[in-house]
């Protein structure tokens, strides 16, 4: 029997799928978040990205920089430049609260 959803039945749907993949992901060991409606993971060359620092960049680069400082709360330009520029570890707090906070992160049980 095919059930019929309203869109927001449907969305809800697609929502708790996607939580209980991002779980399980995180019982693998396996960080991930959500890419506009897309489920991408967080990690190593295997995944889709290799860091929380990686995420975060492209995200800047997709949304523009002005969009992401104004999603996330970052208030000086220049000092999120100078974060991303620095070698520091790439998975420091401040990227994974980021992409924990304003991507619907999940991390990995390692």
């Amino acid at each position: 029997m095919v059930e019929i959803m309203t869109p927001a039945q449907a969305a809800t749907y697609r929502e708790q799928r996607l939580k209980k993949e991002q779980r399980n992901l995180a019982e693998q060991g396996i960080s991930s978040a959500m890419e506009g409606k897309s489920l991408v993971t967080i990690g190593d060359a295997n995944q889709d990205y290799l860091s929380f620092k990686h995420f975060v960049t492209a995200q800047i680069f997709r949304l523009g920089i002005d969009t992401y400082m104004g999603l996330t709360g970052w208030d000086d330009k220049r000092e999120l430049i100078e974060e991303l520029a620095s070698v520091e570890d790439p998975n420091d707090d401040l990227w994974k609260e980021d992409v924990l906070d304003y991507f619907d992160g999940f991390e990995g049980n390692y």
